[in-house]
């Protein structure tokens, strides 16, 4: 009985933060590279028209494959921003230091928001097709809706 005990306050005892997970870094979330489901898109925005439908596809698909380019170009840069932020990070949770972070954030400070720009530049183009193919109404609605998939 005493070890079951035992055993539950040390779990408990991790838990309440003797044991704390380290933060996650994914730096091609941090650079805003994601993709775009086309059929629940086209569920959202209510898109009943198939020519509609097809131009909505073809805009998804380009912005899609737009992503694939600079998720596959960086790759490596992100892999390597990745596994410093983790190796800084238990480094700094080992010695209980954060100043052991201000490297590596200053390197991702500096190489995420060009590859930022790039996406945003294929996001733009994206808008404007879409704003052409959806009604002033889907479109608002397709803003909301990047908007919250963004987060």
């Amino acid at each position: 009985m005493l070890c079951l005990s035992l055993l539950a306050s040390l779990s408990i005892g991790q838990m309440a933060g003797g044991g704390m997970a380290p933060p996650e870094f994914h730096a091609e979330k941090a650079a805003g590279i994601f993709y775009y489901d086309a059929d629940q898109v086209i569920k959202k925005m209510k898109i009943t028209d198939e020519q509609d439908k097809l131009k909505v596809i073809e805009a998804l698909f380009a912005y899609n494959g737009k992503m694939s380019e600079l998720s596959t170009e960086n790759a490596p840069v992100f892999r390597e921003l990745e596994n410093e932020f983790n190796r800084n990070v238990k480094i700094a949770m080992q010695n209980r230091d954060r100043s052991q972070m201000d490297g590596v954030r200053e390197k991702i400070k500096g190489t995420i928001p060009p590859i930022k720009m790039q996406v945003f530049e294929v996001e733009k183009v994206l808008n404007n097709t879409m704003r052409l193919i959806l009604s002033d109404k889907q479109n608002k609605k397709w803003l909301k809706y990047q908007g919250r998939k963004k987060g």
